[in-house]
């Protein structure tokens, strides 16, 4: 793990428009679009400039660290490609249709030739995964293939009247890729061939099930492909799966909520691995508002949860720095990125209050 927490750049994604929630801290001033921040000797965050545009959600980095793509979450959604340069500067590529609406996550495949971006769609007929070539340069072409997520479950009639498509992520040996639909409770799966100029195959028969209404929202592999977690956001539970030959079976379920069984302390959100793979931080939102972290054992069985509140309304993500010593979570409702210390020996997170204050953050990653 990196040691080095000198000129880091962090890029903070956000909505542009204020979200009409009870919980909501109204800023003094709306976001103006993609904040970049640096990050100083103690952790906390220096704000540098914005990179104005509509509502970059979601940020995902190339393997090398030299280009971002974020979503743009808006009824007319769009993608956005970004060069990196050395220096943590930040400058627009282009900008694609994402052919949805509301795209709200994005996966590139591991040899970086395609970006996966997810259309949750708000509305019915907009949701779906589309597939976007990367060039040579960053920039993302046309798109290529696209798969419509038109089903929902129709079990809680606000969130599941249709397909809703959240996130997306790749087996770690890349061959498979899999899509969290929260509005059908399921993973859709292709296989993925980078030789096809539409790389993505349907295989229904690896597709998993989960109960009506669950809302499968994200979901992480561990570092040996051998277990899978999906956050099931409006059961407001952890599902573990097991995997063989890129085939995922349900091994068991945990409640994020713990005795609190009421709908307003059911909502799953974010969910990633520590830096050394041994453990699996998840957030639970709502009235709940906190952060559990599992120990993994080696069978993949999930140990006691840790609970620290979030020092923040609605974590909606969070990611460490590249030293793998602090953990950064986004507040959306609360205007805030907050910071914790994290001991890998143990897997406690030690509050340290706010790193910064930003008006409805969504995301954040880190650059160097």
């Amino acid at each position: 793990m990196a040691q080095n927490t000198q000129h880091q750049t962090a890029l903070v994604g956000t909505w542009t428009s204020v979200p009409d929630a009870p919980a909501v801290q109204k800023p003094a001033h709306a976001s103006e679009g993609l904040y970049r921040l640096q990050m100083n000797s103690d952790g906390t965050l220096t704000p540098l400039d914005v990179i104005k545009m509509k509502s970059p959600s979601w940020i995902v980095k190339s393997r090398d660290g030299r280009f971002a793509y974020t979503t743009n979450e808006e009824n007319a959604g769009t993608v956005t490609a970004l060069a990196i340069d050395a220096a943590g500067a930040v400058r627009v590529l282009n900008v694609v249709n994402s052919h949805g609406q509301q795209p709200t996550h994005a996966t590139l495949s591991p040899d970086g030739r395609f970006l996966f971006v997810s259309n949750y769609s708000v509305a019915k007929g907009g949701a779906g995964v589309a597939v976007f070539p990367v060039h040579a340069d960053g920039s993302l072409g046309d798109q290529v293939q696209s798969f419509a997520f038109d089903q929902g479950s129709g079990v809680v009639k606000t969130r599941q009247e249709s397909g809703h498509a959240h996130a997306t992520v790749f087996t770690p040996d890349g061959s498979y890729l899999y899509a969290a639909d929260l509005g059908d409770d399921r993973l859709h799966a292709w296989r993925y061939d980078a030789s096809q100029a539409q790389p993505l195959q349907p295989d229904p028969s690896r597709e998993v099930r989960f109960a009506p209404g669950s809302g499968p929202r994200h979901m992480v592999f561990s570092r040996d492909g051998q277990h899978a977690w999906v956050i099931l956001e409006m059961a407001g539970e952890l599902a573990t799966l097991k995997v063989s030959d890129n085939r995922l079976t349900l091994a068991g379920q945990v409640k994020l909520y713990g005795d609190r069984n009421s709908t307003e302390y059911k909502s799953g959100g974010g969910i990633i691995l520590s830096p050394d793979g041994h453990y699996l931080i998840v957030s639970n939102r709502g009235a709940d508002n906190q952060l559990l972290v599992f120990r993994i054992g080696a069978d993949g069985r999930l140990g006691t949860p840790k609970r620290y509140a979030a020092d923040g309304i609605e974590p909606r993500a969070f990611s460490f720095d590249d030293s793998g010593k602090y953990l950064y979570v986004a507040n959306v409702f609360s205007n805030t990125i907050t910071l914790f210390d994290f001991d890998p020996s143990n897997g406690e997170l030690k509050a340290r209050g706010p790193a910064a204050s930003i008006a409805t953050p969504t995301d954040i990653k880190f650059f160097n």
